[in-house]
């Protein structure tokens, strides 16, 4: 694969976080309660136009009820298959 072809891995957790938010039936609010983060925040993370942190990427998930590591380990096995 070239260079020119890797997606970020930052827009592919963006894109499973997305995900599982569509499928979780929160609110951006609520997963901002949730992990902390202010609504407009949460939304620039799902939207992939802010690139959370380690520790933002926690709260996130913890939110969402995911495995931070797991879906770190999905994106990547996804990304490798663009």
């Amino acid at each position: 694969m070239s260079p020119g072809n890797v997606t970020r891995l930052s827009s592919v957790i963006a894109e499973a976080l997305d995900r599982a938010f569509a499928e979780s039936g929160m609110t951006q609010g609520d997963v901002g309660e949730a992990s902390g983060i202010s609504q407009s925040q949460v939304s620039k993370y799902l939207r992939g136009v802010r690139v959370p942190d380690i520790d933002v990427l926690d709260a996130l998930c913890t939110a969402l009820r995911l495995d931070v590591a797991v879906v770190v380990k999905d994106a990547q096995e996804r990304r490798s298959r663009k």
